[in-house]
């Protein structure tokens, strides 16, 4: 008993060190951004350049290692967060989705507020409005969430702990992510599903809802989100401290790496002030872009990056969260001792299979995941990104009541 406490307190300390760590990279990047740039060489700046992205991938993997041991010691899953609503009544899991919501609307937009992340360069708020691509991808990556067993970051967790069910839909979700990016059906999605829009300036809620201050804004969504929390019934999990504290841990991150990327962003334009002619520059945009966790993209150019090494012109923010994932579930996993090699039922590689497909074509379709546009693009107010959640959801609950009448229909 004794060693089981000491392991749950050695854990809390090595995950609030890990977070200590980031936000003191994020100062250091910081300090950049208030040099006096006049003074320095052309070898000063290249040197600082290059201090800013080791401290970037950096920050990648330590906060990629933090959601994935927080992930797989809390079993957190937005998968379960849509689905459970029906399939067991249970809404542990959607208060904890609602946690990491509350915490990581209210810390992005604080950033935003005092400038620390510009938010409106972000992909969510600057990209077109592909309402067709919202829904379409949405939807199939909800379904394929249900049969794959397990939202973007639960199956790289699950892979981590040993579970090969849980591999084999990391790796269908790379190969079809993969190519819907670059590859087969590629030309489908830009041909045929990105056509459609909306001709809207940026996606930013406040600004379409102009006559709404932010304040209000962000206050309905907080109390809507804490009345959802507070009515949790007398005994359920939600009820300790767990299920809240996982859920405002996995928020923070998503705030941590507006804020690393957002720091980067700003230091970059300030200090190779030759190379970038503003914020709108495309070759600022392209590399540092405000971002923060998503695993439609990055997943597939983790695996492009591994067997492309000597190609690739280094590792990036994205491709370190996806490592940082898989390790932090890995050493929480041994840790734990809860690490066990499992192969599923055959009919369970089936599904795997099918939804790993399914989910990286959705995701890539849809320009984010249910930790992109659930968490991260909503943290931004992003509309597409509401819309895109909407029919995850919907595509959830599709997928699961058609699993539950494959069930009954059996028996």
């Amino acid at each position: 008993m004794e060693t089981g406490k000491t392991k749950t307190t050695i854990g809390f300390a090595l995950i609030i060190a890990a977070f200590l760590c980031v936000i003191y990279l994020i100062f250091r990047i910081k300090g950049y951004a208030a040099m006096d740039v006049e003074t320095l060489s052309d070898e000063k700046i290249a040197a600082i350049k290059e201090s800013i992205n080791r401290i970037v991938w950096l920050s990648g993997l330590l906060i990629g290692g933090l959601m994935g041991a927080v992930v797989q010691r809390s079993t957190f899953c937005i998968a379960a967060a849509c689905h459970n609503i029906i399939t067991t009544n249970d809404l542990t899991q959607t208060r904890a989705y609602a946690m990491a919501l509350l915490v990581a609307i209210v810390g992005t937009q604080i950033l935003y507020s005092f400038g620390d992340v510009d938010i409106s360069r972000s992909s969510f708020i600057s990209s077109p409005f592909t309402w067709l691509a919202y829904i379409v991808g949405g939807f199939i990556f909800g379904v394929g969430i249900v049969f794959g067993g397990g939202c973007a970051s639960r199956i790289l967790v699950r892979a981590a702990e040993g579970n090969l069910g849980g591999l084999v839909t990391v790796m269908a979700f790379i190969l079809s992510s993969g190519a819907t990016l670059w590859g087969i059906t590629a030309r489908f999605r830009i041909d045929y599903i990105e056509t459609l829009r909306l001709n809207t300036q940026n996606q930013y809620l406040p600004n379409l809802l102009s006559f709404v201050p932010l304040w209000a804004v962000i206050i309905a969504v907080g109390i809507i989100l804490i009345i959802f929390m507070l009515t949790a019934p007398k005994g359920s999990p939600w009820r300790g401290w767990r299920w809240p504290l996982a859920g405002a841990a996995i928020g923070l991150t998503v705030v941590l790496a507006w804020w690393i990327n957002g720091s980067a962003y700003k230091a970059m334009m300030h200090i190779d002030q030759f190379a970038f002619s503003g914020p709108d520059d495309p070759m600022l945009l392209q590399r540092w872009r405000p971002k923060s966790l998503t695993f439609a993209r990055p997943d597939a150019e983790a695996f492009r990056y591994i067997i492309l090494y000597t190609g690739e012109t280094g590792i990036n923010f994205a491709i370190a969260t996806v490592f940082g994932v898989l390790g932090g579930a890995y050493i929480a996993a041994m840790f734990s001792r809860t690490f066990n090699w499992v192969a599923p039922p055959l009919q369970q590689f089936k599904y795997n299979l099918f939804g790993g497909l399914l989910m990286g074509f959705g995701a890539v379709v849809a320009m984010g995941c249910n930790i992109g546009h659930g968490l991260s693009g909503i943290s931004t107010l992003a509309l597409g990104s509401i819309l895109t959640m909407t029919f995850i959801f919907i595509g959830a609950i599709t997928g699961a009541k058609y699993i539950n009448w494959r069930l009954m229909k059996e028996l």
